[in-house]
């Protein structure tokens, strides 16, 4: 019998979490874990800018990551933020290229690697994994234009409640008084997400604040009226 690593184990407990992996038998996920190499970001740490060479594929073990874009003026654009057990960077290791996105640790997080060949190695050797990466990959596609039609057909203030409640549905937690989002964005790249300006942000933030319908403070968000940002946002009828 192998002695046991727990690092290894650790790793091992990260990737099974992960839907494209859920399915390997035990075995299995022991190989594929002892092919991973764990990578620890500080906060505000990149792990890869856009258009370096992709040479690895990352599961978040813990932490939270942000995805961003960075326009020709220089503006960054938050196109996803990212949890403990959802996969980043895999694309371009499909297709062979570079990185199509920066990627930044919101807080301390870990991350479990797999190198580019190791990866391509299991998909090829479980085509039942290549089901569940298609499934994640249509799922970024969909979000991306869910983002774009929000941007033309949806006013500032329904992109704003819509975010919201998308934050509150993957960061929240119940409270007493409502549900509290505690994600370190700063106020600039929660307007970049939402596909507005800080000042705009502000305006309509402190207004819901005066209503009782959301709570901001550094750090966190306080929603107390969710059927009130859903209706704000189209998804209620009045």
């Amino acid at each position: 019998m192998s002695r046991s690593d727990p690092q290894r184990d650790r790793r091992r407990a990260s990737i099974e979490r992960v839907p494209l992996f859920a399915r390997l038998a035990p075995a299995q996920l022991d190989v594929l874990a002892g092919a991973t190499t764990t990578r620890r970001l500080a906060a505000r740490e990149v792990l890869f800018h856009k258009g370096d060479p992709a040479a690895q594929v990352y599961v978040v073990a813990s932490g939270r990551l942000k995805v961003a874009s960075t326009s020709s003026e220089g503006d960054d654009v938050v196109l996803n933020l990212l949890d403990a057990g959802e996969v980043v960077g895999e694309l371009p290791l499909l297709v062979g290229g570079q990185r199509t996105a920066t990627v930044t640790a919101l807080e301390p997080t870990e991350l479990v690697v797999l190198d580019r060949r190791e990866f391509l190695r299991f998909v090829r050797e479980h085509p039942e994994a290549a089901v569940e990466l298609l499934a994640v990959l249509g799922e970024r596609v969909v979000r991306l234009s869910e983002y774009l039609e929000d941007t033309i057909f949806l006013g500032v203030a329904a992109r704003i409640a819509k975010k919201l409640l998308l934050l509150a549905d993957q960061f929240g937690g119940d409270e007493a008084d409502g549900v509290r989002v505690s994600l370190r964005l700063s106020q600039s790249e929660l307007a970049s997400f939402v596909g507005t300006t800080r000042e705009t942000l502000n305006k309509q933030i402190r207004a819901w604040g005066e209503a009782g319908i959301v709570h901001m403070e550094a750090g966190s968000i306080t929603i107390h009226r969710r059927d009130e940002l859903a209706r704000l946002a189209g998804l209620l009828s009045t």
